[in-house]
C-alpha cells in the first residue's frame, strides 16, 4: 500500500486536500493528514511515506525546514511543496535544498493536484525499484552484503527499525521515551 502525508496548518485545507485526492488516486494509496507538522515528524519516525505534501507557511515551521527534517529520517521520500507564495526564492531555495518533485501553487486546481501527486507517487514506487535493482546488482558482485540488503528493505519499510544502540557491556539501550516507569507506589495487599 502506497502512503501519502499531508501536511498544511490549516484544517479546511487538509480536509479539501484529502477529499479530492480520496476520490481521485486509486484505492491502494493510505492518506494521513496532519495541521502540526513537529506531529508529523513524530510520525514519519513510526512510519515510511511514499510522497509528503507540505504547506510552506506554517507557525511551527516553514515547509522546508519541515522536508529538510522528514529527508533525515526518510532520505528516499518524494517531497512537495503547496504555497501560496510566488517568491523566486523560496522556489529556488526548496528545488536546491531539498530536492521538491514539484511545487504548486494555492490555490490548486484539482485535476493539476491529482496529476501531480500521482507522478509523485509513480516516482517513489520506481525510485524503489530502481534501488532495489541496483542493491541486488551490488549483492551479485560482492559490494553488498545480502543481510545489509535486508537492513536497508527493512529500515526502509519502518524507519529507525536497524538503528540500535548499544551498550557498554553489549546490552542493547532502549530510546528514553520507550521507557515508562511506574510512579505509583504499589499497594501492599
Amino acid at each position: 500500500m502506497k502512503r501519502l502525508m499531508l501536511v498544511d496548518d490549516e484544517h479546511n485545507v487538509v480536509s479539501a486536500l484529502k477529499r479530492v485526492l480520496r476520490a481521485s488516486l486509486a484505492g491502494d494509496v493510505r492518506i494521513e493528514c496532519f495541521t502540526d507538522p513537529t506531529v508529523a515528524l513524530a510520525r514519519i519516525q513510526e512510519v515510511s511515506f511514499d510522497v509528503i505534501l507540505s504547506d510552506y507557511r506554517m507557525p511551527q515551521m516553514n515547509g522546508i525546514e519541515f522536508l529538510r527534517a522528514a529527508c533525515k529520517v526518510q532520505p528516499h521520500v518524494v517531497r512537495m511543496i503547496l504555497s501560496a507564495t510566488s517568491d523566486f526564492e523560496i522556489v529556488q531555495q526548496a528545488i536546491n535544498e531539498i530536492e521538491i518533485y514539484r511545487y504548486l501553487a494555492k490555490p490548486w486546481t484539482e485535476v493539476e493536484l491529482v496529476k501531480h501527486v500521482g507522478g509523485a507517487l509513480d516516482r517513489s514506487e520506481q525510485t524503489r525499484t530502481d534501488r532495489q535493482l541496483a542493491d541486488s546488482m551490488r549483492v551479485q558482485q560482492g559490494e553488498l552484503s545480502v543481510a545489509d540488503q535486508e537492513m536497508r528493505r527493512l529500515e526502509e519499510l519502518e524507519p529507525g527499525l536497524t538503528v540500535v544502540e548499544w551498550g557498554p557491556h553489549g546490552e542493547v539501550l532502549m530510546p528514553d521515551e520507550l521507557l515508562v516507569f511506574d510512579q505509583a507506589p504499589r499497594s501492599s495487599n
